[in-house]
């Protein structure tokens, strides 16, 4: 092989080079275009939807001031239940108050007693002499109260003078 055959290879094969190059850099170009391509569908897509997507955050920011009216009036409505039930408990505490004053004055209470509570009456329940009405009991009268968890019970205590033989109880 001489110097003139070496030189026709270097420059063929330089003209490869440069051809496959060449083909490379269109390839690029028409992968580029279709990526141009590929993404201004997608945009197109995303700006049709994007009509819907401010319909969907009205609907969502009146949601949100749904809940809102709705957080605040169940606020304003719990303060009330507050304002009841405080009313409530000044009430009781009045008849309770009224119930310890009874208790004080009646000589048939012991209201020292370390096991007295005020019991009030049911409305209906006292007879004509401001005291229960004939086979109620009441605790605070020589009784001492059960508490179980079905129901309050009555017994006589079998220590007191006033109550007879302690024998009954009442349910």
């Amino acid at each position: 092989m001489d110097t003139s055959d070496i030189v026709w290879i270097v420059v063929a094969v330089l003209v490869l080079l440069a051809l496959a190059a060449l083909i490379a850099a269109m390839m690029r170009k028409k992968k580029a275009a279709q990526g141009r391509d590929q993404a201004q569908h997608l945009r197109t897509e995303a700006a049709a939807q994007a009509g819907g997507l401010q319909e969907s955050r009205i609907q969502a920011q009146e949601a949100e001031l749904r809940a809102e009216r709705a957080r605040l009036e169940a606020e304003k409505e719990q303060a009330r239940a507050e304002e009841v039930k405080q009313g409530h408990l000044a009430e009781e505490a009045r008849v309770e108050d009224r119930v310890r004053e009874a208790d004080r004055l009646d000589p048939d209470v012991d209201d020292r007693d370390a096991g007295y509570t005020p019991t009030t009456p049911e409305p209906g329940t006292l007879g004509t002499s401001g005291r229960p009405a004939a086979g109620d009991t009441t605790p605070g009268q020589g009784e001492v109260v059960r508490e179980t968890h079905e129901e309050t019970v009555y017994e006589t205590d079998p220590n007191d003078p006033d109550n007879g033989s302690g024998s009954s109880r009442v349910r």
